[in-house]
């Protein structure tokens, strides 16, 4: 049995995160894996886990936006196309969600929301306090999303403000 032929027989199956050993008659072992992972869908705690993430930045918060502000993360994570990519942490470290997403998200809320003293080492100090400037979040901190996923985000923006 080949390993496409093999593969042809899971297709369409429900096999997340499945691995499938099979030993033929000849002492042949063939596996299976699947890797496919459920991408966008926002499981509570990391949803819970992002928002306790940008409270950090409260205190660079503009006045005028304080009592907005965790509506406006709400509605963001709730936009498609955010929710494809947040709740998919790759191989980051030490977080339940894409965090370097969620720095250029910051970036792109930038100074609108933000306070002017709130550059790239204030935010990643306030941010990470363990490393503060040297954690890696602060160079993502200098990069815009993608352009549908800011458009997203600039609809979402004046639907608040």
């Amino acid at each position: 049995m080949e390993i496409d032929k093999l593969k042809g027989l899971f297709e369409g199956g429900n096999f997340p995160n499945a691995q499938i050993n099979i030993l033929t008659g000849d002492g042949i072992q063939i596996s299976y894996k699947s890797s496919e992972e459920k991408k966008g869908e926002a499981e509570p705690a990391s949803k819970d886990a992002i928002m306790d993430y940008v409270k950090r930045l409260m205190p660079v918060v503009r006045e005028e936006y304080k009592s907005v502000y965790l509506d406006l993360w709400l509605g963001i994570l709730d936009l498609k196309e955010v929710k494809l990519q947040v709740y998919n942490k790759g191989k980051q470290q030490g977080t339940s969600f894409n965090r370097d997403f969620v720095a250029q998200i910051i970036h792109q809320l930038g100074q609108r929301i933000y306070t002017p003293e709130a550059n790239t080492v204030v935010m990643a100090e306030y941010l990470e306090p363990e490393k503060g400037r040297d954690h890696p979040v602060r160079k993502k901190l200098g990069e815009k999303p993608e352009k549908v996923i800011a458009k997203a985000i600039e609809e979402q923006i004046k639907g608040v403000f």
